[in-house]
């Protein structure tokens, strides 16, 4: 299970204290990626203005970031549902209007950034992985690929900005919107390699994300031949 992903982690040396720092890794094309999962959220608060300016400044190949869209249409910048785990109120995201959720104080005194924020300080040599955490959402919570397609046009990132969703679906209502975006199924439950690139090619997704642990010889082999990437996230040192 495990040599495929030593196989990449030695075709590139970094030091474990920035690895640390991370907490999504991918391996792409025979290149190993570091990818700051929810930004540098070892050091800074997750999803903030903060850990992605301190994922720049790590040097980090990529960032990933998740969204929602709120009551209001906006498109904001943050992980959970529920706003109750970085802040003393409990505010529903996607039935809350932005105004409110930029009201309430982080952990570390921070704010929830619109995505808006996050591309324009966004450098042109550092994509984004663009988790969508409302892709089980109903009605126009759920809709966001309109928006997306507009936003990543205005700030000129559309080819540095990746797609990723648990929801394979989703991915191809993304390409209706998004046709030159990459798109990735994020994968944590352990499924038949088989059935994992079956579903993948289904919803035309131009690659896997999965947990380290559903990591083989096996899968890369399969995806290779179906020409899909592989992306493996929590790998947090090189004994993973």
């Amino acid at each position: 299970m495990k040599h495929a992903l030593n196989k990449f982690l030695r075709m590139k040396q970094f030091s474990i204290a920035l690895m640390v720092l991370t907490v999504l890794s991918a391996c792409r094309s025979n290149k190993l990626e570091v990818i700051a999962h929810r930004g540098a959220a070892g050091s800074e608060t997750e999803n903030t203005i903060e850990a992605v300016k301190k994922a720049v400044e790590l040097g980090r190949d990529a960032i990933e970031v998740d969204i929602w869209r709120t009551k209001d249409d906006s498109l904001i910048v943050f992980h959970d549902r529920h706003t109750a785990r970085l802040s003393e109120d409990s505010l529903v995201v996607p039935e809350s209007e932005y105004k409110a959720l930029r009201q309430l104080t982080l952990t570390g005194n921070t704010k929830i950034p619109t995505l808006r924020e996050v591309l324009e300080i966004l450098p042109s040599d550092v994509r984004l992985f663009i988790e969508i955490k409302c892709c089980w959402e109903e009605g126009d919570a759920g809709d966001v690929f309109p928006m997306l397609s507009d936003l990543l046009a205005e700030t000129g990132t559309s080819e540095q900005s990746v797609i990723i969703s648990f929801n394979a679906a989703k991915l191809e209502d993304a390409s209706n919107y998004l046709p030159e975006v990459s798109r990735y199924w994020l994968v944590w439950e352990n499924k038949p390699v088989e059935e994992l690139i079956e579903t993948a090619r289904k919803y035309g997704a131009d690659g896997l994300d999965v947990h380290y642990s559903l990591l083989s010889d096996e899968l890369m082999h399969k995806a290779g031949e179906n020409n899909l990437d592989v992306f493996v996230w929590t790998v947090n040192d090189e004994k993973m």
